[in-house]
């Protein structure tokens, strides 16, 4: 999530790991941990990785039945980004009847990833049920839970874990998911069409320019930036503590924005956010420190807000419209389209509320695109240190900056292609935000690809991103 200079990047990633059990037979009871499986292969570049998936792919297709080769090749996919071949080759291993803690993990991840919270949530409670309280498989397997039932809104569940004991990652998600009452984004229409459009009231194809919506925060008309590398709505701390919204925990975090320093966030809740025609109730709010730091919006339009609709972002027709999440609905969005079919961008989505998807750089393809449309800045694209070394791309230190810029020959989502442009470099405060996420992050990809395509619509229920065609 950025806005403007210094750039903002909202990253929250949370580590994971693979532990494995040693047990006899497929059903419990397992006996007690015996070994901890500490990851032998630990790869640095994508050259890396793509180099062993040939010989993975040659035996798990030789011998199938094989569970050595298979973990072997689900686990190169993975950490590809193929999450979806890597979901199809570990889920005969990681089942509920299993006893090995490396298939449960990764099963569990890849339907995490998927949107597939219910096989998550069964998954993850496996691995609890196994697991030494204590132990790193069993704080793995808490995240899990915390993640799976924060995605489904289902917070009642979250309050059956056990209490975190730190405020640390996602344990101050969990304090604030357990402290919550009731259940959060009611929504609410204020007609039978179940439509409602915010429009963007500024002139969004400047450089460094995000869209802007006004929308209404307990009755309280403010100003937020669209920025889907934002989790809960952010809205500036003052602001925060006049409308007098409650505080129910506490969270650190760093941000681009912030200049990688570390800023104490309180996490409460709004009463009412009334976006046009649809109203939220009970919503999840973060109160950031945000004006006090040059920012001239109110705060941050973000992806669990969007997430709770069938949400076109209208580039063209500048405005944001939430329907609900429906067969109907979506039948409606594709007759937008009228007789040319949308391209359809398959994704999948980490932490809180990182979204990736595939697409080429430089002519190079099965690249993990992170959509993050909140990079106030000329350029399309934010690069890491991994993915310039793998491509050579020469440097240019920006003046007066931490930042450099790398020439790019091609670019763009698997469909739509783009041609030339600058990628930012050094941006993402994380100290290792290419692997943080267990597969590659090779590319941050934002406002200035995206406005271009006339609008982008965000399908949660099939996972699925839908672009105008070229041309069309």
């Amino acid at each position: 999530m950025k806005n403007s200079a210094p750039l903002m990047v909202t990253i929250v990633a949370l580590a994971t790991g693979l532990t494995t059990w040693s047990c006899q037979g497929e059903s419990p009871p397992c006996g007690e941990l015996t070994s901890t499986e500490a990851e032998e292969w630990n790869p640095r570049l994508r050259g890396d990785v793509e180099a062993a998936l040939p010989s993975r792919q040659e035996a798990f297709e030789a011998d199938p039945d094989n569970d050595e080769v298979r973990r072997a090749y689900a686990k190169v996919l993975f950490k590809l980004g193929d999450i979806w071949e890597a979901n199809d080759v570990i889920a005969p291993l990681g089942t509920t009847t299993t006893c090995h803690a490396g298939d449960l993990r990764l099963a569990a991840r890849t339907a995490y990833l998927l949107g597939d919270y219910a096989r998550a949530v069964a998954l993850n409670e496996r691995l609890l049920e196994l697991a030494d309280e204590g132990s790193d498989l069993h704080a793995q397997a808490l995240r899990g839970l915390t993640l799976a039932h924060y995605q489904t809104n289902d917070f009642a569940r979250a309050r059956e874990l056990p209490v975190p004991d730190t405020a640390e990652g996602s344990a101050s998600l969990l304090t604030f998911m357990q402290a919550f009452e009731g259940e959060p984004y009611g929504i609410g229409w204020t007609g039978d069409e179940r439509i409602a459009h915010l429009p963007m009231t500024n002139d969004i194809t400047q450089p460094g320019a995000l869209p802007i919506v006004t929308l209404e925060i307990n009755g309280e008309a403010v100003n937020l930036i669209l920025d889907t590398g934002g989790d809960r709505l952010y809205l500036d701390k003052g602001i925060y503590e006049r409308i007098g919204l409650p505080t129910l925990a506490n969270r650190e975090a760093r941000y681009a924005y912030t200049g990688g320093e570390t800023v104490e966030e309180p996490l409460g809740v709004a009463a009412t956010v009334t976006m046009g025609d649809v109203t939220l109730s009970n919503v999840p709010v973060i109160g950031a420190t945000w004006k006090a730091l040059g920012q001239t919006s109110d705060g941050v339009l973000t992806t669990q807000i969007l997430k709770q609709f069938l949400t076109t972002v209208e580039y063209d027709s500048r405005r944001i419209t939430f329907r609900e999440r429906s067969e109907e609905a979506l039948a409606e969005v594709m007759e937008t389209f009228g007789d040319t079919p949308p391209v359809e961008a398959p994704f999948y989505m980490t932490s809180t509320h990182l979204m990736f998807a595939k697409g080429s750089l430089n002519g190079h393809p099965g690249m993990n695109y992170f959509l993050d449309s909140g990079l106030a800045a000329s350029m399309p694209l934010v690069i890491v240190e991994e993915t310039v070394e793998f491509l050579e791309l020469e440097k240019t230190e920006i003046e007066g900056t931490p930042y450099y810029w790398s020439p790019i020959e091609s670019h763009g989502l698997d469909g739509l292609p783009s041609g030339p442009a600058q990628a930012l470099g050094n941006v993402f405060v994380e100290s290792d935000f290419f692997w943080s996420s267990g597969f590659m992050a090779d590319v941050l990809i934002s406002h200035q690809y995206l406005w271009p395509k006339g609008s982008w619509t965000i399908d949660f229920d099939n996972m699925t991103y839908y672009f105008p065609a070229a041309g069309s």
